[in-house]
Protein backbone atom coordinates (compact mmCIF):
# COMPACT_ATOMS: atom_id res chain seq x y z
CA UNK A 1 0.00 0.00 0.00
CA UNK A 2 3.03 2.20 0.52
CA UNK A 3 4.09 1.41 -2.77
CA UNK A 4 0.85 2.47 -3.93
CA UNK A 5 0.33 5.29 -1.91
CA UNK A 6 3.71 7.40 -4.15
CA UNK A 7 2.10 6.47 -7.18
CA UNK A 8 -1.93 7.82 -6.86
CA UNK A 9 -3.53 10.35 -4.54
CA UNK A 10 -3.32 8.62 -0.74
CA UNK A 11 -7.14 9.67 -0.34
CA UNK A 12 -7.75 6.54 -2.96
CA UNK A 13 -5.41 4.24 -1.60
CA UNK A 14 -7.35 4.80 1.99
CA UNK A 15 -10.75 4.60 0.26
CA UNK A 16 -9.09 1.12 -1.24
CA UNK A 17 -7.84 0.06 2.19
CA UNK A 18 -11.20 0.41 3.63
CA UNK A 19 -13.23 -1.54 0.56
CA UNK A 20 -10.87 -4.32 0.83
CA UNK A 21 -11.87 -4.87 4.80
CA UNK A 22 -15.66 -4.14 3.46
CA UNK A 23 -15.31 -6.81 0.97
CA UNK A 24 -13.44 -9.29 3.15
CA UNK A 25 -15.65 -9.95 5.64
CA UNK A 26 -18.99 -11.16 3.86
CA UNK A 27 -16.44 -14.02 3.57
CA UNK A 28 -17.21 -14.82 6.76
CA UNK A 29 -20.97 -15.22 6.43
CA UNK A 30 -20.86 -17.16 3.09
CA UNK A 31 -21.00 -20.88 3.42
CA UNK A 32 -18.23 -23.06 4.49
CA UNK A 33 -15.94 -23.79 1.16
CA UNK A 34 -12.18 -24.63 0.53
CA UNK A 35 -9.82 -21.79 1.44
CA UNK A 36 -12.71 -19.56 2.39
CA UNK A 37 -10.73 -18.14 5.48
CA UNK A 38 -7.40 -18.00 3.97
CA UNK A 39 -8.92 -15.45 1.05
CA UNK A 40 -10.75 -13.76 3.43
CA UNK A 41 -7.36 -13.51 6.00
CA UNK A 42 -5.45 -12.00 2.70
CA UNK A 43 -7.70 -9.74 1.81
CA UNK A 44 -8.92 -8.45 5.51
CA UNK A 45 -4.43 -8.41 5.91
CA UNK A 46 -4.14 -6.41 3.00
CA UNK A 47 -6.88 -3.70 3.97
CA UNK A 48 -5.72 -3.75 7.89
CA UNK A 49 -2.33 -3.84 7.27
CA UNK A 50 -2.87 -0.64 4.90
CA UNK A 51 -4.65 0.77 7.30
CA UNK A 52 -1.32 1.22 9.41
CA UNK A 53 0.56 2.35 6.70
CA UNK A 54 -1.89 4.90 5.18
CA UNK A 55 -2.64 6.72 8.63
CA UNK A 56 0.20 8.46 9.15
CA UNK A 57 0.87 9.38 5.79
CA UNK A 58 -2.93 11.24 5.28
CA UNK A 59 -1.97 12.61 9.28
CA UNK A 60 1.22 14.10 7.83
CA UNK A 61 -0.81 15.52 4.88
CA UNK A 62 -3.33 16.77 6.23
CA UNK A 63 -1.43 18.41 9.11
CA UNK A 64 1.61 18.44 8.61
CA UNK A 65 4.75 17.11 9.94
CA UNK A 66 5.50 19.20 13.14
CA UNK A 67 1.76 18.42 14.70
CA UNK A 68 2.27 14.44 13.63
CA UNK A 69 3.05 12.95 17.36
CA UNK A 70 0.06 15.18 18.76
CA UNK A 71 -2.09 13.76 15.80
CA UNK A 72 -0.86 10.51 15.79
CA UNK A 73 -1.22 10.45 19.72
CA UNK A 74 -4.98 11.24 19.32
CA UNK A 75 -5.75 8.71 16.27
CA UNK A 76 -3.89 5.75 17.79
CA UNK A 77 -5.49 6.24 21.27
CA UNK A 78 -9.36 6.39 19.40
CA UNK A 79 -8.73 3.66 16.86
CA UNK A 80 -6.85 1.54 19.71
CA UNK A 81 -10.50 1.90 22.02
CA UNK A 82 -12.29 0.98 18.36
CA UNK A 83 -9.91 -2.18 17.69
CA UNK A 84 -10.59 -3.21 21.86
CA UNK A 85 -14.18 -2.67 21.82
CA UNK A 86 -15.22 -4.09 18.63
CA UNK A 87 -14.74 -7.29 19.18
CA UNK A 88 -16.60 -7.10 22.02
CA UNK A 89 -19.67 -5.96 20.89
CA UNK A 90 -19.94 -8.31 17.78
CA UNK A 91 -19.32 -10.91 20.46
CA UNK A 92 -22.49 -8.91 22.29
CA UNK A 93 -24.59 -8.90 19.75
CA UNK A 94 -24.09 -12.33 19.02
CA UNK A 95 -25.30 -13.29 22.24
CA UNK A 96 -28.55 -11.25 21.51
CA UNK A 97 -28.88 -11.75 17.60
CA UNK A 98 -29.78 -15.82 18.41
CA UNK A 99 -26.09 -16.95 18.19
CA UNK A 100 -25.52 -15.52 14.76
CA UNK A 101 -22.90 -13.46 13.83
CA UNK A 102 -24.82 -11.46 11.03
CA UNK A 103 -25.91 -8.90 12.69
CA UNK A 104 -22.28 -7.46 14.33
CA UNK A 105 -20.48 -8.25 10.99
CA UNK A 106 -23.02 -6.27 8.93
CA UNK A 107 -22.58 -3.44 11.71
CA UNK A 108 -18.70 -3.96 10.95
CA UNK A 109 -19.43 -3.63 6.95
CA UNK A 110 -21.39 -0.42 7.60
CA UNK A 111 -18.52 0.77 9.53
CA UNK A 112 -15.59 0.51 6.98
CA UNK A 113 -18.13 1.96 4.20
CA UNK A 114 -18.59 4.82 6.62
CA UNK A 115 -15.06 5.20 6.69
CA UNK A 116 -14.99 5.05 2.43
CA UNK A 117 -17.85 8.11 2.69
CA UNK A 118 -15.56 10.48 5.18
CA UNK A 119 -12.31 9.86 3.47
CA UNK A 120 -14.30 11.07 0.20
CA UNK A 121 -14.79 14.06 1.66
CA UNK A 122 -10.81 14.69 2.43
CA UNK A 123 -8.56 16.88 -0.02
CA UNK A 124 -7.34 15.37 -2.87
CA UNK A 125 -4.17 15.91 -2.49
CA UNK A 126 -0.97 14.59 -3.65
CA UNK A 127 2.36 15.35 -2.21
CA UNK A 128 5.81 14.73 -3.54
Amino acid sequence: MGWLADLIQRKYVMILIYLLIAVSIPLLLLPDFPGRIYIFAVIFGLGLGGDYMIIPLMAGDLFGIRSLGRVMGIILVADGIAEASSPMLVGTIYDHAGKSYAPGFLILIFVALAGVVAVSFLPSKKTS
